[in-house]
């Protein structure tokens, strides 16, 4: 593996695992880390509205949100993004990006009212039967 790269071993199986060298491993996590606490102490009031206003350029299922969620979708992903990147551990931001685009995805549903107008509240609790169980 010297000064080649990634080696992946695939298994019939199980997923792939990729081997790297753990010190290049280590510093490109550190300048990710880095670079992410950095773009979030440079976003003022400001320039976040940039970022808002240019997310789609990413992601471009934001478009789908209603406007006002949009600048909650971008502080959610460069916080869980600084978190994770600061212990090494990106699952969480992965769950938090999966949960954006499904929330997306069921805003883009036309059946759906965004301002909640067609949300219809019981007043009394009622027990719904688990759809994953057997019957």
């Amino acid at each position: 593996m010297e000064k080649n790269g990634d080696v992946t071993l695939v298994r019939r199986s199980a997923p792939p695992v990729r081997l790297s060298d753990a010190a290049e491993s280590d510093a490109n996590q550190q300048t990710l880390s880095a670079l992410t606490q950095l773009l979030a102490i440079a976003l003022d009031d400001e320039l976040l509205g940039k970022v808002v206003d240019r997310v789609t350029i990413a992601f471009p299922w934001i478009e789908l949100l209603p406007e006002d969620q949009r600048p909650a979708f971008v502080a959610d992903f460069l916080n869980n993004a600084r978190g994770g990147l600061a212990v090494g551990r990106l699952a969480r931001l992965t769950s938090v990006l999966a949960a954006w685009r499904d929330t997306a995805e069921a805003y883009a549903d036309p059946r759906i009212q965004v301002d909640g107008s067609d949300l219809h509240y019981l007043d009394e609790t009622v027990p719904v039967p688990n759809p994953g169980a057997d019957e």
